[in-house]
């Protein structure tokens, strides 16, 4: 992401009907007709995103109570260096637009937790890994239920371990 991003209405000038100094006209049907083209694939996406979305939230709900049960512990008996673990929040999945993801992080040190729309739905669990290293390695679980959970509690504590090894 630019450290200067440019501002709104650098975005919507042509849609103003004001041209930008230094710009042609854009032809704003051809933009339309992709969103329609792209859209029209798999008509029944956006609805199982929404649930795939609902799941990786109640996920991350699991992931965040996990994370906050271990750094009140670690602060509890005088180790808080411990409890330096971040939950991030559900979002897109930065490779497909099918998924959406979150990331349990310590430093470099990361684990992805990736909901799948396509079918047949489930979660893809990646990591613990470096972050700037081979991502890996990945076990798929059912989209709901306790498999998916003790999945995930089981590569939060060796995020955990592999992150706080001396």
């Amino acid at each position: 992401m630019p450290s200067n991003p440019p501002k709104r209405r650098e975005y919507t000038a042509a849609l103003e009907d004001t041209r930008m100094k230094y710009t042609g006209h854009v032809d704003l049907n051809r933009f339309r007709k992709l969103a329609d083209e792209l859209a029209s694939r798999d008509p029944g996406l956006t609805v199982r995103l929404r649930d795939v979305r609902d799941a990786a939230r109640e996920l991350r709900e699991v992931a965040f109570e996990a994370v906050e049960v271990y750094r009140e512990r670690a602060a509890q008996i005088g180790a808080p260096y411990l409890g330096h673990l971040e939950v991030s929040a559900v979002e897109p999945d930065e490779k497909h637009v099918d998924c959406v993801q979150f990331r349990v992080t310590r430093g470099r040190t990361e684990l992805l937790c990736i909901a799948i729309a396509r079918e047949p739905v489930k979660v893809r669990l990646v990591g613990p890994f470096k972050r700037g290293k081979q991502e890996g390695p990945c076990a798929d679980a059912p989209l709901r239920g306790p498999e998916v959970v003790k999945a995930l509690e089981d590569r939060i504590e060796q995020l955990v371990r592999e992150a706080s090894a001396a």
